[in-house]
């Protein structure tokens, strides 16, 4: 039997990663789940582990490009389709591209913007209406600490993550008088998932350093933030010790030093 009592969370990139840990911390609490990812083969084997896992949730998937034009409201029309309603939203999916912006690929970098801001913006708008409508919902936005201070090598990635953090920490403002309505930012460090393969970071100095934090903890962080209705989440101390670094130093000095991070490592 399913549980059909349980309220529902629609997770973006649930099929791996720090999204699909906050899956898993969704369904352990008894709520039903949305997986949303690209790739329909990892996202119904990622399915099927919570499935198995926990039998009595209900596991709808849908696989769809969210980098393409109108793609948000379609995944959005799908879910309305399925008689769903969304309590938690988690915008989650998002890649970056590593490299000096004058080589870098355009069309990467469109489709980046596209799946890191403006799907967040449109399911953000649609969602939260309806929350605000019943009284009830949270969303977690999944940023960066890249957010907090300039990443050369990482510029396009890094102003999509500054958009996030600072369009819903705004927001947070614009809907205080909706006790019951709740916006949570996350801010992971590097995290051990496949954006350093997407992003072609194998081999960066910063991907082979102490720095890299496990998914897990990461989406535990941003779990139990969003429960709560905190602002802001800096799940991990090197999170916390990136965003004092952002605070404390200039521009141009966290711009070199992130910039030597980001490079290859030499053989």
């Amino acid at each position: 039997m399913e549980n059909n009592s349980g309220k529902t969370a629609l997770i973006t990139g649930a099929s791996s990663g720090i999204g699909y840990e906050l899956t898993k911390l969704f369904a352990k609490d008894g709520h039903n789940v949305v997986m949303v990812a690209h790739h329909d083969d990892k996202l119904q084997q990622a399915a099927q582990q919570i499935k198995t896992e926990f039998p009595l949730i209900r596991v709808e998937t849908v696989s769809i490009d969210l980098s393409k034009d109108g793609s948000a409201d379609r995944l959005y029309s799908i879910v309305q389709d399925r008689g769903i309603q969304i309590e938690y939203l988690v915008n989650n999916a998002g890649f970056g591209e590593k490299g000096q912006f004058l080589e870098t690929d355009l069309d990467k970098e469109i489709a980046m913007i596209h799946l890191n801001t403006i799907t967040v913006l449109t399911l953000t708008k649609r969602y939260l209406r309806e929350m605000i409508n019943r009284g009830s919902g949270r969303i977690l936005q999944v940023s960066s600490v890249a957010a907090f201070l300039p990443h050369p090598l990482l510029a396009v990635y890094a102003g999509t993550k500054s958009f996030v953090k600072s369009f819903s920490e705004s927001l947070q403002d614009e809907i205080k008088e909706h006790k019951n309505v709740t916006i949570t930012v996350l801010c992971p460090p590097p995290t051990e998932t496949n954006f350093f393969e997407v992003a072609h970071m194998e081999n960066s100095k910063v991907v082979n350093s102490p720095q890299v934090q496990d998914a897990d903890e990461v989406a535990r962080g941003g779990y139990d933030g969003m429960m709560n209705g905190d602002a802001r989440v800096l799940p991990t101390l090197v999170a916390k010790m990136y965003a004092a670094q952002g605070i404390t130093l200039p521009d141009s000095i966290n711009a070199a030093i992130v910039h030597s991070q980001l490079e290859d490592i030499k053989k």
